[in-house]
């Protein structure tokens, strides 16, 4: 964030506490089906040699890649802020997986060397930096499908209400990127009832899908598609959440290499 005041320091989960307690659809064929097969279809018909690269952004105990880790025509990356994820947890059930400690302010990954970018529940954590995280690293032409729960969306309220109950508290902060303002609902979970929960520090959402939009189009994406996924929840049994596809804009091979 430009003027990020807050830099938060969320704590690893155990794979068993994630799949308990945390509000995710990574574990879900059908969203992978509806979502990521077929951006790494439609990647096949670009590559050189048959085969696609995909970045899978906040990995964590990489889920998401269970379903791609088989397909011979797949090479997988992972990348999280937390080594100790990827050691203990990630790399144990995905060996063969590419996998990279790293924080999105300082992306190891290079530029233009992934044909497919997938963020399931990690734009909660600068949202911004996800964003230009995936742009840099997508070949031009790339897409990428990104998941947002925006807070003004009804069938949400049941989750944010869920953890105010429980101690939580929410406030508004500032985002500028690119000239753009945004004004952001952060849910601070430091007080939870539940100690497990406080580990997530605080997230961060948007307020509409304009805003969402705005975004994207600030870092230099195209929206390429906007759907949503139904699924239920600890916290909330009837969550939606917006998917959307972003691509970064096609230019002459000579000017990405350059860019590299």
């Amino acid at each position: 964030m430009e003027n990020n005041e807050i830099n938060p320091f969320y704590k690893a989960f155990s794979e068993k506490m994630y799949r308990d307690k945390i509000n995710s659809p990574s574990k879900s064929d059908t969203y992978y089906h509806q979502f990521h097969r077929p951006l790494i279809k439609e990647a096949r018909k670009y590559s050189d040699d048959g085969k696609v690269n995909v970045l899978d952004l906040a990995c964590g105990h990489g889920h998401e890649m269970d379903f791609m880790a088989t397909d011979p025509n797949v090479r997988l990356f992972g990348m999280d802020l937390s080594t100790e994820t990827l050691c203990t947890s990630t790399r144990r059930r995905l060996g063969q997986v590419h996998l990279v400690a790293g924080d999105t302010e300082r992306s190891p990954i290079a530029a233009n060397s992934m044909d497919v970018g997938i963020a399931v529940n990690a734009v909660v954590y600068k949202p911004d930096h996800m964003l230009r995280t995936l742009y840099r690293a997508l070949k031009p032409g790339g897409k990428c499908a990104v998941n947002f729960r925006v807070f003004s969306h009804h069938l949400n309220e049941p989750f944010y209400r869920y953890y105010l109950d429980r101690n939580c508290t929410m406030s508004d902060q500032e985002l500028l990127v690119g000239g753009e303002s945004f004004t952001l609902k952060v849910l601070d979970y430091r007080e939870c009832s539940d100690p497990d929960i406080r580990n997530l520090d605080r997230q961060v959402y948007f307020q509409t899908t304009e805003d969402v939009e705005r975004l994207a189009k600030a870092v230099g994406f195209a929206i390429a598609g906007h759907q949503y996924f139904h699924f239920s929840s600890p916290a909330n049994p009837e969550n939606e959440v917006d998917v959307y596809t972003f691509q970064k804009p096609w230019k002459p091979r000579a000017q990405w290499e350059v860019d590299r």
